[in-house]
């Protein structure tokens, strides 16, 4: 059992989102080892430090897992935690000022910290500027050396910065708090959005539960991965290396040829958002530093998963209707089958980039409205066809003709 697995074990009776659980696990690792492993990517070294966002309603419970996160940090006690309400130059100058840490911790003179608000928009004081640093300052492999920033006529340098992100939010505070120059302008697309509905079970907490969660115990494992330092091991011809190479030239042709639209950014930098991941999965197992296919293909599952949370949460502010869009690939589909019939399964593989289950269904039944899709189950699927009539009706006004 990897220690990520055993995260989730010890808090299998809670309420909290079980993704939650596991988001918060992986950034406590992210915010442990810092920029001291890394992945060689030829061209610039690749860390693992993540921005991550839990978003769901007020009331589902996403306080206890960033406080998990926290609570760990705090044990290990090798690097900065910025947490409680802060401006972005208070941040700043966090960062920059070199202090040792309570009980002979591990200080260099990095400029290395951990963010983490159990709500965003009021640990944050509001500022103009303040995403778009925390922007530039995700990309720790373009801020070797020295960072310099001048605001309000005060300058903060910073040592080789690399910060790991671990907030929460509602759909509210998200909306009131990201403008649409964040969502535009890369922090979305630099931070995994982690949004959930439901619970994950109801559980008054009256009755004893059967595995209480231990901090002190999960936090043994991480104070034995932080000492580490160096890349982990090449991927060249590596079982890890050969998936993510296969895959990574699939994703990115279905984009092209799919013409994929993303106004955030998060597709683009999906491969190395998978890397980070993969890292953090494999740091989770051991610390020998090999990345396993394991590892590689549960990186690749999770985070595939994500794509339709950022469009979800941002849906609305990037200034155009996704539904239009969503209608015309679904047309352009039945159209171009010969049997003008496809499988909701097939569908959801096929454009998973481009709409989620909700989505699909919101289409689907706007199609049946109009009497343009049939949708039937047939054996244990759920197959979707457009009558011959309607393809000859789209077909004539797709090529111009009014008849």
């Amino acid at each position: 059992m990897s220690w990520l697995d055993e995260v989730l074990t010890q808090h299998q009776e809670l309420e909290s989102p079980r993704n939650f659980w596991y988001w918060s696990a992986l950034c406590a690792i992210s915010a442990i080892v810092k920029d001291n492993v890394w992945i060689d990517r030829q061209a610039f070294r690749l860390y693992p430090n993540i921005y991550v966002m839990l978003h769901a309603d007020s009331g589902l419970k996403k306080g206890a897992p960033v406080s998990l996160a926290k609570k760990l940090v705090q044990r290990v006690n090798n690097t900065r935690i910025i947490s409680g309400r802060s401006s972005i130059q208070g941040i700043l100058k966090e960062l920059g000022t070199f202090t040792s840490t309570p009980g002979g911790g591990i200080r260099t003179n990095a400029s290395t910290g951990f963010i983490v608000a159990s709500e965003f928009s009021s640990s944050l004081i509001n500022d103009p500027a303040a995403l778009t640093i925390l922007t530039d300052l995700y990309d720790r492999n373009l801020n070797e050396g020295d960072w310099r920033s001048l605001l309000k006529m005060e300058t903060f340098e910073l040592k080789n910065p690399t910060i790991s992100l671990l907030v929460a939010t509602n759909e509210a505070h998200f909306d009131d708090f990201v403008e649409s120059k964040d969502i535009h302008g890369g922090f979305i697309g630099r931070t995994f959005i982690i949004a959930e509905h439901k619970v994950h079970r109801l559980n008054p907490l009256i009755k004893k539960m059967k595995v209480v969660p231990d901090v002190d115990e999960l936090a043994e494992y991480l104070k034995t991965i932080a000492p580490l330092r160096g890349p982990f091991e090449d991927l060249d011809n590596t079982p890890a290396g050969d998936l993510y190479d296969q895959w990574y030239m699939k994703f990115y042709t279905q984009v092209v040829e799919q013409e994929v639209k993303d106004d955030t950014g998060t597709i683009q930098r999906f491969g190395d958002s998978v890397l980070k991941v993969a890292m953090l999965l494999s740091l989770s197992d051991s610390a020998n530093r090999i990345i396993t296919i394991d590892n590689m293909e549960e990186a690749i599952s999770v985070c595939e998963k994500l794509i339709g949370n950022v469009r979800k949460t941002t849906h609305g502010k990037r200034g155009m209707s996704a539904t239009a869009q969503h209608k015309a690939l679904i047309i352009k589909e039945l159209i171009s089958r010969d049997n003008h019939q496809i499988s909701r399964e097939m569908l959801m593989k096929k454009y998973y980039m481009h709409f989620n289950s909700s989505e699909l269904d919101d289409v689907i039944q706007a199609f049946q409205q109009a009497n343009m899709i049939i949708c039937e189950n047939i054996g244990n699927k759920i197959v979707y066809t457009m009558p011959d009539e309607q393809v000859k009706e789209m077909k004539r006004f797709l090529e111009g003709k009014n008849k």
